[in-house]
């Protein structure tokens, strides 16, 4: 199912992104606020009935970034957005993290029925932590959990309803 957005829009991930994820991953700066990526690349070979893989693109067709949506719980109808990363470094801070988050929590909610999605990012991810608290209402820290750049960093733990966000997207 492909999700169309303003300016972007999220389609299934596929083996013909894999040249991107890998580049993507191997910058040291996505790394370091994405981690490694083995999962993401692993999930593109081999399809799993808890996850969904997206890539983000603008309308006409570019391949700027990567959605994950996993742990997918039927019964709880709790979700988890995994990796939510640009990879274009020169689409970054241009507004299109938000929209790709806003496009992912509309499926969580509207096509997978879930009650509750939820993300974590490191403390030191400041790009992130902005995006997510504008969609996201509740936001917890849970300390000393991340180790990067020779110390320890809080985690940041997001989450929203599926009234929250009804309330945020009305349909």
């Amino acid at each position: 199912m492909q999700l169309e957005g303003e300016r972007v829009r999220l389609r299934p991930a596929d083996t013909e992104d894999l040249p991107a994820y890998v580049r993507w991953y191997a910058a040291p700066e996505f790394r370091r606020l994405m981690g490694r990526g083995d999962d993401v690349i692993a999930g593109l070979a081999a399809s799993r009935p808890d996850r969904v893989n997206y890539s983000a693109e603008t309308k006409d067709g570019r391949l700027i970034g990567l959605v994950v949506i996993a742990r997918i719980r039927t019964v709880n109808r709790s979700c988890e957005l995994t990796d939510v990363g640009i990879g274009e470094r020169d689409c970054w801070d241009l507004g299109y993290g938000t929209e790709i988050m806003k496009l992912a929590l509309r499926f969580c909610f509207r096509d997978l029925s879930m009650r509750q999605a939820h993300i974590v990012t490191a403390e030191f991810n400041e790009r992130a932590r902005r995006c997510y608290g504008r969609l996201f209402p509740f936001e917890q820290r849970r300390r000393q959990r991340v180790w990067e750049d020779g110390r320890f960093w809080d985690e940041i733990y997001f989450d929203i309803t599926e009234e929250e966000f009804d309330a945020l997207d009305p349909a």
